[in-house]
């Protein structure tokens, strides 16, 4: 099975879909937990328990978008190590390939003298 291009308008779709549903989950699961946290203070004022609210989802958003980033990060550092160590595989393989096969031919020489 092929993999799609990474440019595929289609897959760019669906990934930025994607992002935009997992975002929105993660907005109502902060107003859900700024609610909860606030229902457990019953004698908040209406005024303080609105500002309370936002700035509980504020601060949850705001940690939620500091792990996505260093997520995001960690994620570039290891394509990167994975990729280098693709390529030292791939010479790896090639030289002992090479080296195992002009072995052979040198022994087929040999042999045929």
């Amino acid at each position: 099975m092929s993999r799609p291009a990474p440019d595929d308008p289609v897959q760019g779709g669906l990934r930025r879909l994607d992002g935009y549903l997992y975002w929105q989950a993660e907005l109502a699961e902060a107003r859900r937990e700024a609610t909860a946290f606030c229902d457990r203070l019953p004698w908040l004022t209406a005024g303080e328990r609105r500002d309370l609210e936002e700035e509980y989802t504020r601060a949850r958003v705001d940690m939620a978008k500091a792990a996505i980033r260093r997520i995001a990060d960690r994620r570039t550092e290891l394509r990167a190590e994975y990729e280098a160590r693709y390529q030292h595989l791939r010479r790896r393989t090639l030289a002992l390939t090479l080296g195992t096969a002009s072995c052979i031919l040198t022994a087929w020489e040999l042999l045929r003298q």
